[in-house]
């Protein structure tokens, strides 16, 4: 889950990060009473979920509070890098005497934390790494023990800092990383890293993204996370636990693990089909679960005429065939429509046998041989 650059400021404020003087805003008018109690220019970001914002037309400056009001008027509501522009965060304009980026994330190579940090600042990481790789400087962190002072203050000292600067970020790497391993990012960000005119070092933008996975420990962005997705199907499926993923085809997929679905949709193309979607339900399947992701596909179905069968595949080794049969029973009953189903059943033999006899007269036509079932669902699509 990505944060908005305005919760990732809250938290580094939390965990004594320096931020510009600022507030978030959804109206010209609370533009313009944010600038006059700055009392001083103010930048105007766009808050939305994605990078690149300042060469889009995301982030403007204004000298005064009317400049404040009529540029936020503009941008509200405008669409910026396929996102709609809902709030703006108004700042006061730092007094920039240099930039610098660092930031926090996993190495997938090692499973370790890694800070990273650059001479070079305000433009995306991968530019400089291939501009200037000798600005860059990183190293992993051990999860035990954290980001501790001098080990801060070894890498920062490789990309030419020096005497106080060095110090205090130092200090702030190792509070980052208290954001990084508090919050269970997967990166924890400042880019820029303002040092000002007068000597203090200020998070002049924030990235945050937090593991979905660690969401239970946070609940009050667990709600949030299903809000911000924009698509209805893939909000609906996470509310039911299962995964989708919207295709362009005529054939509604799922299957019970992420690749199994996949090679699912690679028999599909190969056997000349479109899949139209792409719904994973993961492993040790409940009843609930089950009905959940048959339930979907069914309402996808009743919705969209493009789809012409449903296409099932559910591998028994853990999963109970009672479960599978009966979240599958219940969606259909529950859900009315005449698009055709085909559900593959393999796995233990005895799961499979039970499986198909909970289903035996049930509107699923039932398929244990993968090409087979496979191949129809294809010429019933046609």
């Amino acid at each position: 889950m990505r944060l908005y650059e305005y919760e990732g400021k809250e938290i580094f404020k939390k965990c004594g990060i320096a931020v510009p003087q600022g507030a978030l805003v959804r109206t010209g008018e609370e533009a313009q009473q944010a600038a006059i109690k700055i009392d001083r220019e103010v930048v105007i970001k766009s808050q939305i979920l994605t990078g690149g914002r300042g060469k889009a037309g995301g982030i403007k400056i204004a000298k005064t509070a009317d400049d404040a009001k009529k540029i936020a008027q503009e941008m509200l509501g405008m669409e910026l890098k396929g996102c709609k522009v809902n709030s703006l965060l108004v700042e006061e304009k730092l007094d920039i005497a240099n930039e610098m980026y660092m930031g926090i994330t996993v190495d997938d190579k090692n499973g370790e934390p890694t800070a990273i940090v650059s001479a070079e600042g305000g433009v995306e990481i991968e530019e400089v790494a291939k501009r200037n790789p000798e600005k860059i400087a990183s190293s992993s962190i051990n999860p035990l023990y954290g980001m501790r002072v001098y080990e801060a203050v070894n890498l920062i000292r490789q990309i030419g800092l020096t005497g106080k600067t060095l110090i205090s970020t130092s200090k702030i790497l190792c509070r980052l990383y208290d954001v990084f391993a508090s919050y269970d990012a997967r990166i924890a960000e400042i880019n820029p890293l303002v040092i000002t005119n007068e000597g203090e070092m200020v998070a002049g933008d924030s990235r945050c993204e937090i593991d979905d996975h660690s969401l239970f420990r946070h609940p009050e962005w667990q709600d949030l996370r299903i809000q911000r997705i924009d698509n209805l199907w893939e909000r609906e499926g996470v509310k039911g636990g299962v995964n989708y993923v919207g295709l362009e085809g005529n054939i509604a997929v799922m299957a019970n693990g992420a690749g199994l679905t996949m090679s699912l949709l690679d028999t599909i193309e190969d056997e000349g089909g479109r899949p139209a979607c792409f719904l994973d339900t993961g492993g040790g399947l409940s009843k609930e679960r089950m009905k959940n992701g048959v339930g979907l596909l069914l309402r996808k179905a009743k919705s969209d005429p493009r789809i012409k069968v449903i296409l099932l595949m559910v591998r028994m080794m853990v999963s109970p065939p009672d479960a599978v049969a009966e979240g599958i029973i219940e969606a259909t009953k529950e859900v009315k429509v005449k698009t055709p189903i085909i559900a593959i059943m393999r796995g233990r033999e005895l799961y499979q046998k039970r499986a198909q006899e909970l289903l035996k007269g049930s509107e699923v036509n039932l398929y244990s041989d993968i090409g087979e079932g496979t191949r129809e669902a294809i010429r019933i699509a046609r």
